[in-house]
């Protein structure tokens, strides 16, 4: 059963929601991987783990996605792009 999609007001609301939550990850994320390859040069490539820098950068991308997210939730680009329109991508 397909939900209605939601009013325009709401779809605000929740992409800049979206928008500010992937910000403030992004951030985080940022100054852990900044701690991380600072122990790294301190300490030399023992006492950093590979592991945990690698989840952290996966974790700003993801922070990337939600602010996308949140821009396209915004900008109503759920509707049907017309391809013979001259417009640019």
């Amino acid at each position: 059963m397909a939900t209605p999609p939601l009013a325009p007001a709401t779809r605000r609301l929740v992409g800049l929601l979206l928008i500010c939550s992937g910000f403030l990850l992004g951030l985080g994320l940022l100054l852990k991987v900044g701690v991380n390859l600072y122990s790294w040069y301190v300490g030399g490539i023992n006492a950093a783990s590979v592991a945990l820098l690698s989840v952290n950068l996966l974790g700003l991308l993801a922070g990337g996605l939600f602010m996308r997210w949140g821009l396209q939730m915004r900008r109503d680009h759920d509707a049907a792009r017309n391809p013979n329109r001259n417009e640019i991508l």
